[in-house]
C-alpha cells in the first residue's frame, strides 16, 4: 500500500513538471508574440477590415432620334472622396488627414469641409471631392495613402450633357439622394445612402430604368485605406440605351433662337405626340453638377430672377390670349350658331355700362376672317350667345385645364375660372363681362405651352388629342436590340366633326396670309396655319408674345406636319416676335435637315 502510494506520488509529480513545463512554453510563446511579434500581428489584424462596396452601373446612355447624336452619356474619371465615418475620431488627427489631402488637391481645407458639409447625408455618404484625377496625383496618394486615412479613390462614371445648356430642362441631372428622396424610395432596395439619382428632367423621370442595377464588391482594406484586396461578388448592370423622339440639331437651333430671350418653344409630329424640339430660356449648364460646385454658386443661381431652373415648357402658365380664340370657335361650330354670320366690329363693344375694345376696326367679319383677323368683337358677340358653361365645356374637351401626361416630372396644370373658384375669389357672381373676356381668352385663364402645343397638335389631327412623349424606344445596352418602343397614346376624341375643325384651320391660314401675321406668307414657301396671341403679363408689363401653328398647312398626310408653339415672356405682340421664331423653326426642318433623319 506504501509502496502504490509512492509510485502515485511520483507519477503526480512528473505530470505536474509536465504541466509547469507546458505553462512555461506557452507564456514564452506569448511572451514572444506579444514583444517581440506584436507589431506584426497587429498590422495583419489592422488588414483584416473588410468593406462591402456598391459598384454603380453606368447610366443609361441618352441618343436623339437619329442616334448619331448623344445628350447624355458616361465617362471614365478617377475621383477622390472620402467617407466621413472612416475619417480619424481625434479631430487633431482628422485635420491632420484633410490638411495632406488639401496639399495633394490643390483644395483648400475649408473647401474640403465644405463638401462634406454639402454632400453628407450621414457619416457613411462618399463625399466626391475631386473627379480626373491626373497619374501624377495619383501616384502622390498612394505613397501618402498612411496619412490620409479615410480617404478613397476609385473609377466613378461622370455624366456628361454634351448640349449642356440647349437641352438642360429636357435631359435634366444627376445628384446624390437627399432624403426626401431616400424616404420616397424606401422600399426600393437600389437606393441608399450615396445613391446617384436623377434630380430633373428626363434623368428624372426615367431614373429606375436608367440608373442599371448596381454592384457588389467586397474590398480589404488597412486602417489607413489602403486596399489590400477586392473582391467582386456582383458585377453592375448598365441601363439600357433610351432613344429620344427629340432631334439634336433642331434642339440646338431653336435654342439659338431663343439666346437672351425668357420664354418656351415646342416643335411636335402632331401625327403621333412625338417631342422634336423643347426649349426653356433662360438654362443654365447642367455639366456644372459633375464639377466642383459651391453652394454660394448654386444659390446665385438658383435664386436668379430669370429663374433658369423652372421648365417653362411644363411649369410657365401664361393666358392663352387670342390663342383661346380656337376654343371659343369649336364651340360655335357645335352650337347652333351660323359661323358664316357677320357682326360688324367698329374696334369697341358696349356690355352692360362697360365698353370693351377690340385691338382694331375690322368691319364685318365672319367666323373664318374673324380668326385671321383676330376681331375681338367678333368673339364678344359669339361668345355671349354661347354663354360661358358651353365655352369651358370645349376648353375641357381640348384639354386646357389638365396635364398633359409628358413624360417630365413637374408638370402643372392650366386654368379654368370654375365657378365656385371664382366665386370665392371675387366674392361677386358671374357677369356678362367676364364671359366677353374669356371668349378672347382673357381673365382668369392659364395654359402652359406643352398644354398650347397639344391643343394645336389636335387642330391640326381633327380633334385626336394624344399624348405628348419624348422617349421614344430602348436598346438593349449588350447589343442595342430594341427592347422597347413607345407607340402613340390617344388621350381623348374631342367632340367635333372633322369638317368643323376644317373652318378652323382655314381662319389659321388666314392668319399668315392675310390676318394678323400676313407677312408669313412672303417670309417661307411652306403654308402654315397659325394663331397669334398677346397675353396680358399684369398692370404695367410688357405683354406675352405667343404664336401657335401646324405646317403644311396643305399636307396630305399628318405624319408630313409639324406644330410649333412659341412664347416669348414680355416680348409684346406675337405676329412681331414669337411668330419669327416659328417661321425659322419650320424653315430649318423643312428646307435645312434632311429628310431622312427625320422619320
Amino acid at each position: 500500500m506504501q509502496e502504490l502510494s509512492y509510485r502515485t506520488k511520483r507519477k503526480l509529480t512528473y505530470i505536474e513538471i509536465g504541466i509547469y513545463i507546458v505553462v512555461f512554453f506557452l507564456f514564452t510563446r506569448l511572451f514572444y508574440m506579444q514583444f517581440f511579434k506584436g507589431g506584426e500581428y497587429y498590422k495583419k489584424a489592422l488588414a483584416n477590415q473588410i468593406q462591402i462596396i456598391k459598384i454603380p452601373a453606368y447610366r443609361s446612355i441618352i441618343y436623339d432620334r437619329t442616334k448619331q447624336t448623344m445628350l447624355a452619356y458616361n465617362r471614365r474619371s478617377i475621383a477622390v472622396y472620402l467617407i466621413p465615418a472612416h475619417l480619424p475620431k481625434d479631430k487633431t488627427e482628422q485635420n491632420m488627414v484633410l490638411s495632406n489631402l488639401s496639399d495633394i488637391l490643390g483644395l483648400s481645407v475649408g473647401e474640403i469641409n465644405s463638401q462634406i458639409t454639402q454632400q453628407a447625408l450621414d457619416k457613411y455618404t462618399p463625399v466626391i471631392l475631386k473627379f480626373d484625377i491626373d497619374s501624377r496625383t495619383l501616384v502622390n496618394l498612394g505613397e501618402n495613402s498612411e496619412k490620409l486615412k479615410g480617404i478613397y479613390w476609385d473609377n466613378i462614371p461622370r455624366r456628361i450633357y454634351p448640349l449642356g445648356e440647349k437641352a438642360a430642362h429636357l435631359i435634366g441631372f444627376t445628384g446624390f439622394i437627399d432624403k426626401d428622396e431616400l424616404k420616397k424610395l424606401k422600399n426600393n432596395p437600389e437606393y441608399h445612402y450615396g445613391s446617384i439619382v436623377g434630380k430633373m428632367g428626363l434623368e428624372k423621370f426615367y431614373d429606375e430604368t436608367i440608373r442599371g442595377k448596381e454592384g457588389i464588391k467586397s474590398r480589404t482594406v488597412d486602417a489607413y485605406g489602403n486596399v489590400k484586396e477586392e473582391e467582386i461578388i456582383k458585377e453592375p448592370i448598365a441601363g439600357n440605351t433610351l432613344v429620344l423622339s427629340i432631334d439634336g440639331r433642331l434642339q440646338e437651333f431653336v435654342y439659338s433662337l431663343m439666346n437672351n430671350k425668357v420664354g418656351a418653344v415646342v416643335v411636335s409630329k402632331p401625327a403621333t405626340g412625338e417631342i422634336l424640339a423643347l426649349v426653356s430660356a433662360p438654362s443654365f449648364d447642367p455639366n456644372i453638377f459633375t464639377d466642383k460646385f459651391t453652394l454660394e454658386e448654386f444659390f446665385i443661381l438658383k435664386t436668379h430672377t430669370e429663374k433658369p431652373f423652372l421648365n417653362r415648357v411644363i411649369q410657365g402658365i401664361y393666358p392663352p390670349s387670342s390663342t383661346f380664340k380656337l376654343v371659343t370657335s369649336s364651340a360655335l361650330l357645335h352650337s347652333d350658331l351660323d359661323p358664316n354670320k357677320v357682326y360688324f366690329c367698329p374696334g369697341y363693344m358696349k356690355i352692360g355700362n362697360r365698353i370693351f375694345k377690340c385691338w382694331s376696326v375690322h368691319g364685318y367679319q365672319n367666323l373664318i376672317s374673324a380668326i385671321a383677323n383676330s376681331c375681338d368683337v367678333y368673339f364678344y358677340n359669339v361668345g355671349l350667345q354661347l354663354g360661358r358653361d358651353i365655352i369651358l365645356h370645349y376648353a375641357r374637351e381640348w384639354g386646357i385645364d389638365k396635364k398633359t401626361g409628358i413624360d417630365l416630372p413637374g408638370e402643372i396644370e392650366g386654368l379654368l375660372p370654375e365657378m365656385e373658384w371664382f366665386k370665392k375669389k371675387y366674392n361677386r357672381p358671374w357677369q356678362n363681362g367676364d364671359t366677353a373676356n374669356i371668349a378672347i381668352g382673357q381673365g382668369d385663364l392659364l395654359i402652359t405651352p406643352i398644354g398650347l402645343n397639344v391643343f394645336t397638335m389636335a387642330i391640326a389631327n381633327n380633334g385626336v388629342v394624344l399624348k405628348p412623349f419624348i422617349l421614344k424606344e430602348m436598346l438593349s445596352y449588350e447589343d442595342e436590340r430594341r427592347v422597347w418602343l413607345k407607340n402613340p397614346e390617344v388621350v381623348r376624341k374631342v367632340d367635333i366633326l372633322p369638317d368643323k375643325i376644317e373652318t378652323i384651320k382655314k381662319g389659321m391660314y388666314g392668319v399668315t396670309t392675310y390676318g394678323t401675321a400676313k407677312w408669313i406668307k412672303y417670309a417661307i414657301n411652306i403654308p402654315i396655319a397659325g394663331k397669334t396671341g398677346t397675353g396680358e403679363a399684369g398692370k404695367g408689363k410688357e405683354t406675352h408674345a405667343i404664336f401657335t401653328c401646324f405646317a403644311p398647312y396643305d399636307a396630305k398626310n399628318i405624319n408630313d406636319v409639324i406644330a410649333v408653339t412659341v412664347i416669348v415672356e414680355h416680348g409684346g405682340g406675337g405676329s412681331g416676335v414669337a411668330a419669327p421664331i416659328a417661321v425659322k423653326i419650320i424653315d430649318f426642318y423643312f428646307n435645312k435637315l434632311k429628310a431622312s433623319s427625320i422619320k
